[in-house]
């Protein structure tokens, strides 16, 4: 693990030519990829009681699947082919032979299988809008498969791409195949001219009183997860901060909220979780917060596949 860190954040100076570090679609620190790998991890492996793998290079090859989408998930598209030719130069004998990135690890037959293994064959709906059609894609499971590995543990999870990347789509498609019965979903569109108090207004607009202090969702026995769109465009005030992703960071890291006005009640905040999505800053959006950044996991959803598109 170490290896990959230095590669990723020093490049290689020790070398003839000296090699350059790895890009990030958005700012991610050392310590953000070692949290995100550690929650892969925990999302993989089974329970105690569920018999989970013991040979060693079981381990190994899901640590190393692990690494790729925590070390590698928000790398850019054209630096993924550099980061999975280190770890094949590092691990070649345990890697199949393609790009890392085309594969993950089956935990219950213990091999690398390709993505295309979990798309569904497509069956046109009968009464749809058209804007709600979705063809299922190796792209789209992949990503509709690690946001469910995220949230699992109920952790927040973050989508950064272009537009037109299905960033949105991918979101709530997964969403779709929740249990309706278990969780209920707030969608929140943030724009330029979302203020801090638009963000908890909406918010607690769908939560209730439970205990003394203790708020949640409306629905009894539901889980609400809260997707955060285009997270990044509120615009930036003179002290450079962003006033909905300053409330954000207090909610999302601390799962509390003071109540604006009155005795300013500090309300703890059970059953919900958060999903966002951004645009780059190279495309045009505003730089978010790394404290905020730090709270997610974030992979960078790319443009479809040569192969998905013909």
């Amino acid at each position: 693990m170490y290896e990959c860190i230095n590669r990723i954040f020093e490049g290689n100076i020790q070398a003839e030519e000296p090699i350059p570090p790895l890009r990030f679609i958005t700012p991610r620190t050392n310590l953000n990829l070692v949290q995100q790998l550690c929650d892969l991890m925990d999302s993989m492996l089974p329970a105690p009681d569920q018999n989970p793998p013991e040979e060693l290079d079981v381990l190994e090859k899901l640590f190393l699947f692990c690494l790729v989408w925590s070390m590698g998930g928000a790398l850019v598209e054209q630096d993924r082919e550099i980061f999975s030719k280190f770890l094949a130069d590092l691990y070649g004998q345990m890697l199949p032979n393609c790009t890392l990135y085309e594969v993950m690890f089956d935990v219950k037959t213990s091999k690398f299988e390709k993505w295309e293994k979990l798309v569904e064959e497509y069956v046109a709906p009968v009464s749809k809008k058209f804007s709600e059609i979705l063809v299922p894609t190796v792209d789209t499971v992949r990503y509709s498969w690690l946001l469910n590995k995220v949230m699992g543990l109920k952790k927040p999870g973050l989508f950064c791409g272009e537009s037109g990347t299905a960033k949105t789509v991918t979101v709530q498609s997964t969403f779709k195949k929740l249990d309706p019965d278990k969780y209920q979903f707030l969608n929140i569109n943030f724009s330029s001219r979302t203020s801090s108090m638009d963000f908890q207004s909406i918010f607690e607009e769908n939560i209730d009183k439970r205990t003394l202090r203790t708020y949640g969702p409306k629905i009894a026995g539901k889980k609400m997860i809260v997707f955060i769109d285009d997270m990044n465009m509120p615009k930036i005030d003179t002290y450079g901060t962003q006033q909905p992703l300053a409330l954000a960071l207090f909610l999302i890291g601390r799962m509390q909220l003071y109540q604006r006005g009155g005795d300013l009640e500090l309300r703890e905040i059970a059953d919900t979780q958060f999903v966002g999505c951004i645009s780059p800053a190279a495309s045009g959006g505003n730089r978010v917060d790394p404290r905020v950044m730090s709270l997610f996991s974030v992979f960078n959803i790319t443009f479809p596949s040569r192969e998905t598109t013909e």
